[in-house]
């Protein structure tokens, strides 16, 4: 029975989907451009929208974790995003938003992504 569970995983099916999505990432703190971000260990695009991959996308918790260009710091996110079915089904686009506090936020859509309000509020207060 285990092993049939297991495969139901590897397959697509059950509560392991991976889907596969065109991916990005927002960094609203200026002091830093990020690099290697992971999204339970798998890396997605960057570059405030402008570089993205195709990358695997699970359901559930989503740990992420990044570094800095002019450090040795490594973030992880201080809040856990849980993706759901429904935000990635039939979705093109994952966009992971690092916020200055360490949280992050996922956002998925059909269209090339854009920041979000939020980031852009943060960012327009730190410069």
């Amino acid at each position: 029975m285990s092993l049939t569970l297991g495969l139901a995983g590897c397959v697509g099916i059950g509560p392991n989907k991976t889907y596969v999505l065109t991916t990005t990432s927002f960094n609203y703190d200026p002091s830093y451009r990020p690099y290697m971000v992971k999204v339970n260990g798998y890396e997605v695009g960057g570059g405030y929208g402008s570089a993205t991959m195709r990358s695997a996308v699970i359901l559930g918790p989503q740990i992420i974790t990044w570094g800095e260009d002019n450090s040795t710091r490594k973030h992880k996110a201080i809040n856990v995003v849980h993706l759901s079915k429904e935000e990635l089904k039939n979705k093109h686009y994952l966009s992971v938003h690092f916020y200055p506090d360490d949280r992050v936020e996922i956002t998925t859509s059909n269209d090339i992504p854009d920041p979000t309000k939020k980031g852009i509020d943060w960012e327009n207060k730190l410069k």
